[in-house]
């Protein structure tokens, strides 16, 4: 299964000289836990509402005066979108990363996986496994015979 799944809806970006309060501004107006950080529309960084907590909350920054750039992770694993799912999952459990943006071939981010993604695909598809299995179950107990009736027949 190919990436390009994850690649509907838009990614959100800021650039690295944006103060921290700016940052979580973005967060909160966009319902996320992520941007991406881009200098001169390349990926430079991510920056994750776990960074700002423990990277300027929990060291007593300014985030009035911090900057994306203090606080952001620089150079962060990434994924080409001709991968598969199989080898994003291998990159996320090495790397040890929870969210991993996708990019076309000249570079370009055009989507981001995060795990709760991956979670929720894997609900859909064991939910769909179930309802086959339990399908199954139903067509082969109305075709199957009552018991008594097997004895009867062989009784007869």
């Amino acid at each position: 299964m190919a990436l390009q799944r994850f690649c509907k809806r838009p990614v959100v970006t800021v650039t690295p000289e944006k103060t921290i309060l700016e940052a979580c501004r973005l967060l909160e107006e966009r319902n996320i836990g992520c941007l991406l950080v881009e200098e001169h529309s390349k990926l430079c960084g991510i920056l994750t509402d776990r960074d700002i907590a423990l990277r300027v909350t929990g060291q007593g920054k300014d985030p009035q005066q911090t900057t994306v750039w203090d606080v952001m992770t620089p150079n962060p694993v990434r994924i080409g979108a001709d991968h598969t799912l199989h080898e994003l999952t291998i990159l996320m459990h090495e790397e040890h990363v929870r969210r991993v943006p996708i990019l076309d071939g000249s570079g370009n981010v055009i989507g981001i996986v995060t795990l709760d993604d991956l979670l929720a695909l894997l609900g859909d598809e064991m939910s769909d496994m179930a309802k086959t299995v339990a399908e199954g179950l139903l067509r082969q107990s109305s075709t199957a015979k009552p018991e008594a009736y097997h004895w009867w027949a062989a009784h007869a």
